[in-house]
């Protein structure tokens, strides 16, 4: 194994700063879900006080009609000391839901800084970056796998949904009249961070919103209390029964619902011009109706918009997996899970296609074991590791890969490649030709590139993938999508 310091690359940083902001559990409670969590938790609380206050205010109200002038004074002074309280109740309450969706915007914003480039190509690159991040910091092995998996999969998600809607849009396959018109009003223009563009914050943002609040009212109380039992001390991760379930969904989706209305409700405009005030509202307004018909539509998509939001969360409930059946080699299934829906017909084919046009079979940031071919273009007697680095796989069984090892050496500037089926120890045919090699130089083969070979010499001799969270472990190892040079395998 590759030596040098362990620990994360400036860019490692910045995906994990964004997966804690979105799922974290910390004494400041300052991300999504946590901030989702306290609010549901006082929201029963806080119901109550806004009843009693409204009720205090019709109990003066009521009284002006009742008593005598004499007592009018004092009436009327409790009556605004009243209408005082439950305004400043309100008050606390808006600010509260300003402050969490002012948060919401600038975390949706930072991820399309990290992902959108100026060219279809440099996106492509950044998002494959910050996909591959996302699964290479992630364990593969042991008892963090789900809870990890749990936090990072919302931006996992977030940023397909993201490059599944500009591929429904270059392939006409997205009819939607709102993402229609911010598309067509946005093309050809480059706004500035500051500036309205409405392609990036009438649509990009909300669909980014939608993606991360998907899941957001299994916060409640109610649905914990399936998740986690009477005692809070239940198994989250566990398989729920049936009836457990389909409670468990229908609590998370109408809580998702409201906590988009009332918990984060529209940001306030900042300025003193009415037109600008109304225009604002307006469109915060179309926004949020949007997020809302958006998480909506996720439910039963079939051929509409839900499926920017349905097709990514399959996909990365496959790849990021909170199961206890987690098992990393299976995770190039996750494109027979999704044509299996097709073929059903649970999943839009249309969707399905782009998702997996864009994606191909292998997932960013996987450990792929292939046989490499010398100048002459003959298969060696070995093989090899490799990472899959890059989207749009000219076909989605060979994938983009960054190769690891050359002669069973890591090397830190090694070249990219396009791994071929017949040379992909993941399909049969690739590990067939390697059967005639002895069981000798396979165990040689294996020493040079584990480094715990005595604990791993029962693996499997002809490995179908490999575990490339240990590599990426080191700092050095972390640049994985510079400018290579690509061969084909």
């Amino acid at each position: 194994m590759t030596l040098g310091s362990i620990g994360k690359s400036t860019y490692s940083k910045a995906v994990s700063a964004l997966v804690n902001r979105i799922y974290d559990s910390t004494a400041v409670a300052d991300s999504v879900y946590e901030q989702a969590t306290a609010y549901f938790q006082q929201a029963i609380a806080q119901q109550d006080e806004k009843i009693e206050l409204a009720q205090q205010v019709m109990l003066f109200e009521n009284r002006q009609q009742q008593v005598s002038q004499r007592d009018m004074a004092l009436v009327e002074r409790n009556l605004k000391q009243a209408q005082g309280e439950q305004q400043s109740f309100q008050q606390a309450r808006d600010d509260e839901a300003n402050i969490r969706i002012s948060a919401l915007k600038r975390l949706c914003r930072d991820i399309l800084d990290l992902c959108q480039g100026d060219t279809v190509d440099e996106t492509n690159l950044l998002s494959a970056k910050l996909l591959g991040t996302i699964q290479l910091l992630s364990p593969t092995e042991g008892k963090n796998v789900a809870a990890s998996n749990q936090k990072s999969k919302h931006l996992y998600k977030a940023v397909l949904s993201l490059r599944l809607l500009d591929k429904l849009l270059a392939d006409g396959e997205l009819n939607n009249a709102y993402v229609q018109q911010r598309f067509a009003a946005s093309k050809g223009k480059k706004a500035a961070k500051d500036e309205y563009d409405p392609f990036r914050d009438d649509v990009q943002i909300p669909l980014l919103m939608a993606a991360i609040l998907q899941d957001i009212g299994s916060c409640h109380p109610d649905a914990q209390l399936i998740l986690k039992g009477a005692d809070g001390d239940a198994d989250e991760f566990r398989v729920l029964d049936n009836d457990e379930r389909m409670a468990l969904l229908q609590i998370s989706y109408r809580e998702s619902l409201k906590y988009v209305v009332q918990g984060l409700g529209l940001e306030k405009y900042s300025g003193n011009s009415k037109q600008e005030r109304d225009n604002f509202k307006q469109q915060e307004t179309e926004r949020q109706n949007f997020v809302v018909m958006l998480l909506k539509n996720a439910v039963k998509p079939e051929h509409g918009i839900g499926n920017l939001l349905k097709i990514p969360q399959i996909y990365t409930s496959v790849v990021l997996s909170t199961k206890s059946s987690f098992a990393y080699d299976t995770l190039p299934k996750v494109a027979l899970v999704l044509e299996k829906g097709v073929e059903k017909g649970v999943y839009s084919k249309v969707a399905v296609d782009a998702l997996l046009c864009i994606t191909g079979v292998f997932p960013q940031g996987f450990g792929v074991t292939y046989i490499p071919k010398d100048s002459d273009r003959q298969d060696l007697d070995r093989y090899e590791y490799a990472i899959v680095t890059g989207l749009y796989p000219a076909d989605i069984r060979q994938p983009i890969c960054r190769m690891v090892t050359r002669n069973l050496t890591y090397n830190v500037s090694a070249q990219g490649c396009v791994i071929s089926v017949e040379n992909n120890l993941y399909y049969a045919p690739a590990r067939k030709k390697l059967e005639k090699i002895s069981e000798e130089r396979l165990l040689e083969i294996l020493s040079k590139l584990v480094s715990n070979f005595e604990e791993r010499k029962n693996m499997p001799l002809l490995p179908r993938c490999w575990h490339p969270d240990e590599y990426f472990s080191y700092v050095k190892n972390q640049n994985l999508w510079n400018k290579v040079v690509m061969h084909s395998n």
